[in-house]
Protein backbone atom coordinates (compact mmCIF):
# COMPACT_ATOMS: atom_id res chain seq x y z
CA UNK A 1 0.00 0.00 0.00
CA UNK A 2 2.69 2.50 0.76
CA UNK A 3 4.53 1.62 -2.46
CA UNK A 4 1.52 4.10 -4.24
CA UNK A 5 2.41 7.44 -2.32
CA UNK A 6 4.00 9.78 -3.73
CA UNK A 7 7.85 10.51 -2.60
CA UNK A 8 7.39 13.37 -0.01
CA UNK A 9 4.72 10.95 1.72
CA UNK A 10 6.83 8.65 1.58
CA UNK A 11 10.23 10.20 3.07
CA UNK A 12 7.93 10.11 6.26
CA UNK A 13 7.85 6.31 6.74
CA UNK A 14 11.46 6.33 6.50
CA UNK A 15 13.74 4.62 9.65
CA UNK A 16 16.01 7.39 10.63
CA UNK A 17 19.50 6.90 11.88
CA UNK A 18 20.07 4.72 14.92
CA UNK A 19 20.45 6.27 18.64
CA UNK A 20 24.05 6.20 19.13
CA UNK A 21 25.18 4.40 22.35
CA UNK A 22 26.39 6.47 25.37
CA UNK A 23 28.02 4.99 28.40
CA UNK A 24 26.12 6.14 31.36
CA UNK A 25 27.69 9.08 33.43
CA UNK A 26 27.07 7.83 36.90
CA UNK A 27 25.86 4.09 38.36
CA UNK A 28 23.08 2.76 38.18
CA UNK A 29 20.65 3.53 40.96
CA UNK A 30 20.76 -0.01 41.99
CA UNK A 31 24.53 -0.32 41.75
CA UNK A 32 25.11 3.21 44.47
CA UNK A 33 25.33 2.85 48.00
CA UNK A 34 23.37 5.42 49.74
CA UNK A 35 22.34 5.60 52.92
CA UNK A 36 18.57 5.05 52.92
CA UNK A 37 15.98 7.20 53.95
CA UNK A 38 15.70 9.54 57.27
CA UNK A 39 12.81 10.17 59.65
CA UNK A 40 11.39 13.64 59.92
CA UNK A 41 12.08 13.55 63.59
CA UNK A 42 14.97 16.22 64.06
CA UNK A 43 12.84 18.65 61.71
CA UNK A 44 9.68 18.43 64.06
CA UNK A 45 11.66 21.62 66.44
CA UNK A 46 11.69 23.97 63.89
CA UNK A 47 7.21 23.46 63.24
CA UNK A 48 6.39 23.53 66.44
Amino acid sequence: MTQFLPPNLLALFAPRDPIPYLPPVSKLPHEKKNSGYLGVGDFLKYFE
